[in-house]
């Protein structure tokens, strides 16, 4: 179904250049989680979504005191069992400074902690993904929240579940049941409010409407970039662009795959820098943010050899 957005280039400039400030570069993914006295959470969380493909590069795990014998217990099993599940990837763990959640003063507290760690990913340039299905659920509605405020709409809140019954069984084997599954949840984001409030009045499903936000947000945002890509940049850097998401390589590389000089390249390469900070707002932007934003304009990684030959002999001709 196609919804009218009108006219949103003030919105759009604005959720640009907070997502490329708080998120950088896309394609880098972390994983947000709330622990309470069950590490396998964090454990299933983390493996599913790689097994769906997502890279993820950081974990940062979110807890209460652990002056308190169950997550002490939760905090060690956890540790112990990351350097077996991954190698790779590290653990950092932040502990909520409170000993309950008995008072306003505590809650403020947990999402404080909450908004700190989180808005850090995002400046460090990842893409969150937060699962909230650990611990309780006072610190899940407060994690919820912080997502309305962060989020942009390439970051996702994951509800972990888990058949009744099962929730004592070992990670490994949890993995093998099909039932056990990761849900994206829809979040909407107070930042992009005009049109969260056109979708919901479409919408009598809070949960279609949060859907339809994102997919709003992101039609809008490439329709933009498309629109700097085919009538704002020369033929010339149009071809760079295209050599280097088609190809990637140094600028003696695509030198030599345009017939120009590495001079040349770099040239033009700071003159599309120039034009997407003048799209995106004051922001960094290197060779990787240009194929990343322009790959998917493209629809590179849907294309055959063939594809690829056509998209060369016509987008750079246009």
């Amino acid at each position: 179904m196609n919804v009218k957005i009108g006219n949103k280039s003030f919105l759009f400039a604005y959720n640009i250049r907070r997502r490329y400030y708080l998120q950088g570069v896309p394609g880098r993914d972390a994983l947000a989680a709330t622990l309470g006295t069950e590490p396998q959470v964090v454990l299933l969380a983390f493996s599913l979504l790689v097994r769906h493909g997502i890279n993820i590069e950081r974990c940062l795990v979110f807890h209460t005191s652990p002056s308190q014998p169950d997550i002490q217990r939760a905090l060690r099993l956890l540790k112990k069992a990351w350097s077996k599940w991954s190698d790779r990837v590290p653990l950092e763990l932040k502990s909520f400074p409170v000993n309950d959640l008995d008072s306003p003063d505590a809650l403020r507290q947990v999402y404080r902690v909450l908004h700190e760690g989180i808005q850090n990913l995002k400046k460090a340039g990842f893409s969150v993904h937060l699962s909230i299905s650990g611990g309780r659920k006072p610190i899940s509605i407060a994690a919820f929240l912080t997502a309305q405020f962060l989020f942009s709409s390439s970051d996702h809140i994951w509800y972990l579940y888990t058949p009744p019954g099962e929730e004592d069984t070992d990670p490994a084997q949890l993995l093998q049941n099909p039932r056990v599954r990761l849900i994206d949840l829809p979040v909407p984001v107070w930042t992009d409010l005009p049109l969260l409030l056109h979708a919901v009045s479409q919408y009598h499903d809070p949960w279609t409407a949060a859907e339809v936000q994102r997919s709003l947000v992101q039609q809008a945002d490439q329709s933009r970039l498309a629109e700097l890509f085919h009538r704002k940049l020369s033929k010339a850097e149009k071809e760079v662009v295209c050599a280097l998401v088609l190809h990637g390589g140094t600028n003696k590389d695509i030198a030599k795959k345009l017939g120009k000089s590495p001079k040349t390249v770099s040239h033009q390469l700071a003159s599309i820098y120039r034009k997407l900070r003048e799209e995106l707002g004051d922001v960094a932007i290197d060779r990787t943010a240009v194929a990343s934003v322009f790959a998917p304009i493209l629809r590179i990684g849907q294309m055959t050899e063939a594809k690829k030959r056509w998209v060369w002999q016509n987008h750079v001709r246009r």
